[in-house]
């Protein structure tokens, strides 16, 4: 059996956009994924919207503790061998984890893989995209603020 990626999901007033979140999550071609959506207090329709995937996706909500606190409640109720954050207003296209599984499985020692981002409006049009790489050994770099732009930001790191 392929392991399990638990794809945490942190939301706050995202209403308008956590259910394409987590269309793209649950369309991924990989097999084996969970889907936990932390609810970060929100004050808009963002608990409603989610309802919708009650059936196929882990919900918790939780009083407003900030982005990071949600992202570490969701790693506490995962059960993946794998984590992959995707932030509320991104989509992943639909072979990133597969993709990202597949280069764990490589036999190398690897730690974490992050793909490249595309940068796309409100309505789904393109306005860049980047796809940087980082290789070897890189901690250090990656502890460094300017890593987040390299890495294009959480949604693409598992």
């Amino acid at each position: 059996m392929k392991p399990l990626v638990s794809a945490i999901i942190p939301n706050y007033n995202y209403a308008r956009y956590v259910g394409e979140a987590v269309e793209s999550a649950l369309g991924q071609t990989y097999p084996n994924i969970e889907v936990i959506v932390v609810d970060d207090g929100s004050t808009d329709n963002s608990l409603e919207v989610l309802e919708q995937y009650r059936d196929r996706i882990k919900i918790i909500a939780q009083k407003n503790s900030g982005v990071c606190v949600a992202r570490n409640r969701g790693v506490a109720e995962s059960e993946g061998e794998y984590i992959a954050f995707l932030d509320a207003d991104d989509v992943w296209l639909p072979e990133k984890i597969e993709k990202q599984v597949e280069k764990f499985a490589s036999g190398k020692d690897l730690g974490l893989v992050h793909v490249g981002v595309i940068d796309i409006d409100a309505s789904g049009d393109e306005l860049a995209s980047h796809l940087n790489g980082m290789e070897g050994d890189v901690a250090a770099e990656l502890m460094m603020f300017e890593s987040a732009v390299i890495l294009g930001g959480g949604s693409g790191v598992m």
